[in-house]
C-alpha cells in the first residue's frame, strides 16, 4: 500500500505509509509523519529530534464490509531552538476521539437519511458512540449559525411530550430553515431570541405567528406592531372553535324531536362551503340544521364572510370587510360570536398585517410535521438538548416511505 492511497481513499494527509496487519477479520495501518515534516507544535521550528512515541489505533472509513484501523505513531518531540519537549498533534481525529474525521463525515452522511440505530449496526459501532459524533458535529455547525440575513419568521408550537410538553419553533420563511427552538411556549421561550434580533438590528419585516399571546407579546417588547402577521388558517380554526361550542349548545337545548337533525353534522358545519357544494345529500343535511336553528345559520354565514376576508385584492378592501365583519358579529346577539369579534377586534393590526407581507405560518407547520416524523423514527427523544439540536438541521435530512 502507498502513502497516495492514504491520500485519495482515506484523505489522510502529511503521514507516510509503514506497514499493515491483518487481526480478527480487520485491516491495520500503520501510519506515522516522515521526518520532514514534524516539527515543533510550540514555535514550529522543524529541528526537533525524537524522545520516543505513543500509539493511537483510530477506526477509520471501511473497506467493503472490512473495519479499517489506523495505528498512528505518535512521536515526542525536542525542540533544539525552543527546548519544550512536546507530543506531536494528532491532525486527523478530534482530541480523545477515537475515529477519524473521514469517519465521523462519513457518519453524518450517513444520518441524513437513516436513524442512529441503523448507522451503528451498518459500521458495526455502538450506539453511543454515533450519537456522540452527531452531536459534536451538529454544535460545532450550530456555532456558525447567522442571523444577519432574516427578513420574514414564522413562530409556532409543537407539543413533544405528554402532558402539555410543547417546544416553540422559529422558522426563517424565505428557506424553511428552522432558527430557534426553545422549551415550552411561554413568553420566556421566544424572548430571548426576539431580543437577541433587536441588538443584532436585524431588519424583520415581518413575524407570521397565531393569535397565542405569550408570542406576540414577546414580540411587542421589543417590536412594532407593524412586524406582526396572525396567521389567517389559525384565526378561522379558532372560529371553528367557536361555532363547535356553539353547535353543542344548540344541540343541549333543542326539543327531542330536534335531536336528529344535530347528529353527524359537525365536520359539515366546519368545513367550506365550497367543499361540500357538489355533494347533494351532505348538503341537504346542513341546510336542515341551518332552517331549524337561526344560532347556527347566522354564525355558519358569519364563518363564510371571515373567509371571503383573505380573498381581497389590497389592504384599504380588506379594512373594509374586517370593520363591516366585526359589525355584524357585535349586531347578532350571539354571545360566543360577539366574544370572538372582541378578540379580533383586539388583533386587528396583526390581521391586517397579511395584506402588506402576505406571509403564513404554513412552511412551519410543515416543519412541525417533519419533526414529528423524525420523533416517530428514532421512537422518541430522552435527551432534549440532542433533539433540539437534531431540528435546527432538520432541512438537511431526508425522510422517504419506501413500499
Amino acid at each position: 500500500m502507498s502513502t497516495s492511497i492514504l491520500y485519495h481513499g482515506f484523505s489522510i494527509r502529511q503521514y507516510q505509509y509503514l506497514k499493515t496487519d491483518y487481526r480478527h477479520g480487520a485491516l491495520f495501518f500503520h501510519i506515522e509523519k516522515s521526518k520532514e515534516r514534524q516539527c515543533c507544535s510550540v514555535c514550529q521550528s522543524n529541528k526537533v529530534i525524537r524522545k520516543g512515541r505513543v500509539i493511537r489505533t483510530l477506526r477509520t472509513l471501511p473497506i467493503g464490509n472490512k473495519k479499517v484501523f489506523l495505528v498512528v505513531h505518535l512521536h515526542r518531540l525536542l525542540c533544539r531552538k525552543c527546548g519544550a519537549l512536546r507530543l506531536e498533534p494528532l491532525l486527523i481525529s478530534h482530541p480523545k476521539a477515537r475515529c477519524t474525521r473521514a469517519l465521523e463525515q462519513y457518519v453524518m452522511d450517513l444520518l441524513k437519511a437513516m436513524t442512529i440505530e441503523d448507522v451503528a449496526k451498518h459500521l458495526g459501532m455502538s450506539w453511543d458512540t454515533i450519537k456522540s459524533i452527531h452531536v459534536r458535529a451538529l454544535r460545532a455547525k450550530f456555532r456558525n449559525r447567522r442571523i444577519k440575513h432574516l427578513r420574514y419568521l414564522g413562530v409556532d408550537e409543537i407539543a413533544v411530550r405528554k402532558g402539555h410538553r410543547y417546544l416553540t419553533i422559529v422558522v426563517d420563511l424565505e428557506n424553511g430553515q428552522v432558527v430557534w427552538v426553545s422549551e415550552g411556549r411561554e413568553k420566556a421561550s421566544l424572548e430571548p431570541f426576539i431580543k437577541r434580533l433587536k441588538r443584532a438590528r436585524v431588519p424583520i419585516k415581518a413575524i407570521a405567528m397565531d393569535m397565542w399571546p405569550a408570542y406576540w407579546g414577546a414580540v411587542l417588547k421589543h417590536f412594532s406592531h407593524d412586524v406582526i402577521v396572525f396567521d389567517h388558517y389559525h384565526i378561522i380554526s379558532d372560529y371553528n372553535r367557536v361555532l363547535d361550542v356553539l353547535r353543542r349548545q344548540e344541540a343541549a337545548s333543542a326539543p327531542d324531536e330536534q335531536k336528529t337533525v344535530y347528529k353527524g353534522v359537525r365536520y359539515l358545519l366546519l368545513k367550506g362551503a365550497e367543499k361540500i357544494s357538489g355533494a347533494t345529500r351532505a348538503r341537504e343535511r346542513l341546510d336542515r340544521l341551518l332552517d331549524v336553528n337561526r344560532n347556527l345559520n347566522i354564525a355558519y354565514i358569519l364563518k363564510e364572510e371571515l373567509r371571503d376576508l383573505w380573498n381581497c385584492k389590497d389592504f384599504s378592501k380588506a379594512k373594509t370587510h374586517l370593520d363591516n365583519w366585526l359589525q355584524k358579529a357585535w349586531a347578532c346577539g350571539i354571545k360566543p360570536v360577539m366574544k370572538f369579534a372582541n378578540k379580533l377586534a383586539s388583533h386587528r393590526c396583526g390581521i391586517l398585517n397579511f395584506f402588506i407581507h402576505r406571509v403564513t405560518t404554513g412552511k412551519v407547520e410543515g416543519i412541525n410535521n417533519k419533526i414529528k416524523v423524525l420523533k416517530r423514527k428514532a421512537y422518541g427523544f430522552r435527551d432534549l438538548e440532542y433533539f433540539k439540536l437534531r431540528i435546527y438541521f432538520l432541512n438537511e435530512a431526508r425522510y422517504a416511505l419506501i413500499g
